[in-house]
């Protein structure tokens, strides 16, 4: 194992157990996978709060719609068999039933499906307490109501845009998909045999399966026996989740590991092959991997949608592929791979935070905060401009980086005399529930780097990215979402935020 590598696991074994306090995670298992193979997996906390049960690198994943991208896999090894275009009608492989949106303009195809673009309106996989019917007969039934599946139908429209005219993320949509690889394989195959068939065995993932529901008999029970309990999470509160199944079923029902699924990331990242195996052709993956739709996220439009995979700065030396997956409402996880790094990372988790989801927050998870750590770790690593993570308790990480806020806002000010020492040694005498746990001296250290500066944005700034800065950005931001805020550190602070505190 290189230096760099074993300086990163190092650096998460310290930082998982961070954020997984900050947000109040029972459970979380991850695998870093480079240079084409499984680096490191490990798993931290509980799998079940009540039996105290350890999650392990083998406790499964209720992986949600991280299964989109086998499911788009399974689309584009077809079409690239000539069983069907990308640019197909989908009625034109349908059985049974037709889709046709009464908005117009055209007919849907697969790559409207592809790119969530079909006009129908957002759903939420048609969940159930009870193990669904049949893929077919779900969808004829689905697609002949006008209804989304929100509140028994009373408010969302079925259709709420015309074909190809909005991205809106579609389970309806993706389980169409699921469909349409059942309905035309040549081998007469069910979509999660086809899938197990042409994608998993291939690949070598042993503990990973693609069920209609995730359980006996659908899913293999040793799978099942495996799986981690999950919780709805109200700030430091837990509460188990009932069981939950998903008509919409390829849009997201595997059953898999984070060493496993990892499997999947490092084939993309080699172009379609791994060990020997190739599931699809290098063009096909780079295709998926081109952005085909922009401003997916209202809130971050550094993401893009490809074919299925969501696509994160992309052209930059820290530009990912990979996919999000929740299930409701006790799971949360994400899974990454950044090409100009050759890394990989699947997280996974059994808490869902009911009040970062209501605010449409994404980037508060486990799963982010983890993955953005591992880029910027190894981007610091190859441009050489942070020494990483400071092997420092984390009660002195928080005191330093509230240094650095509380310097930068006395900063703000724009002062004509100095802030002296007398006047730092008195801002550092805290009160309150946490100040046991306050460090005076690297909140002062943190103070003294902001005054060294000259108080202007950029050179704030240029102070807080560079090595002289103690903490990483991710370790900020972390810090800062323990104090109560959402979204990157805040230092220096805009301009914007200023006027609107006045």
């Amino acid at each position: 194992m290189t230096d760099t590598n074993r300086r990163l696991i190092d650096a998460l074994r310290a930082f998982v157990p961070e954020v997984m306090r900050v947000n109040a995670t029972p459970g979380l298992n991850l695998a870093l996978g480079r240079q084409g193979r499984l680096l490191w997996e490990e798993g931290f906390g509980f799998a079940d709060l009540e039996d105290r049960t350890p999650m392990t690198p083998r406790t499964t994943m209720h992986s949600g719609s991280m299964g989109k991208t086998y499911t788009a896999t399974a689309v584009m090894q077809l079409v690239e068999k000539g069983v069907m275009g990308l640019h197909d009608p989908i009625n034109r492989h349908l059985h049974g039933f037709e889709v046709d949106n009464p908005l117009g303009e055209r007919d849907v195809t697969v790559y409207d499906l592809l790119t969530h673009r079909s006009g129908l309106a957002s759903n939420e996989a048609a969940p159930d307490f009870a193990p669904p019917p049949p893929l077919g007969e779900h969808l004829e039934r689905s697609y002949g109501e006008q209804v989304q599946d929100l509140y028994y139908g009373s408010v969302v429209p079925k259709w709420t845009a015309k074909v190809g005219m909005l991205y809106q993320y579609s389970n309806t949509g993706m389980a169409t998909l699921g469909f349409l690889v059942e309905a035309t394989n040549p081998d007469g195959l069910s979509f999660s045999d086809y899938v197990q068939r042409h994608i998993i065995e291939p690949l070598g993932m042993h503990d990973t399966q693609y069920p209609p529901y995730q359980d006996v008999p659908a899913a293999r029970a040793d799978l099942v026996e495996r799986f981690s309990s999950g919780y709805a999470g109200f700030a430091g509160l837990n509460l188990p989740t009932p069981p939950v199944y998903f008509a919409d079923h390829p849009a997201g029902t595997v059953v898999t590991t984070p060493g496993d699924h990892l499997r999947l990331l490092l084939a993309y990242l080699n172009g379609g092959e791994l060990d020997g195996q190739r599931i699809l052709r290098d063009e096909t993956v780079g295709h998926m991997l081109t952005p085909q739709v922009t401003g997916i996220r209202p809130t971050d439009d550094a993401v893009a949608g490809g074919l299925a995979w969501f696509l994160g700065r992309h052209g930059k030396v820290d530009g990912w592929f990979g996919h999000v997956g929740a299930h409701m409402y006790g799971w949360h996880n994400d899974f990454r791979a950044y090409p100009e790094l050759d890394v990989a990372v699947v997280v996974a988790t059994n808490r869902w935070d009911m009040v970062a989801w209501s605010l449409g927050l994404r980037d508060v998870h486990d799963s982010a905060f983890i993955a953005d750590f591992v880029a910027g770790f190894l981007v610091r690593e190859r441009e050489g401009t942070h020494p990483g993570p400071a092997d420092l308790p984390w009660a002195w990480k928080r005191s330093y980086a509230i240094g650095l806020f509380y310097a930068d806002r006395i900063m703000a000010l724009s002062p004509t005399s100095a802030l002296t020492d007398a006047m730092i040694a008195q801002m550092a005498k805290p009160f309150g529930d946490v100040a046991d746990g306050f460090e005076a001296d690297a909140f002062t250290e943190a103070v003294e780097g902001i005054r060294s500066t000259d108080g202007r944005v950029d050179s704030i700034q240029t102070f807080v990215r560079s090595p002289a800065c103690r903490l990483a950005p991710e370790e900020l931001a972390l810090v800062y979402r323990e104090l109560g805020g959402l979204g990157p550190f805040p230092v220096p602070a805009t301009v914007g935020f200023l006027l609107a505190a006045n």
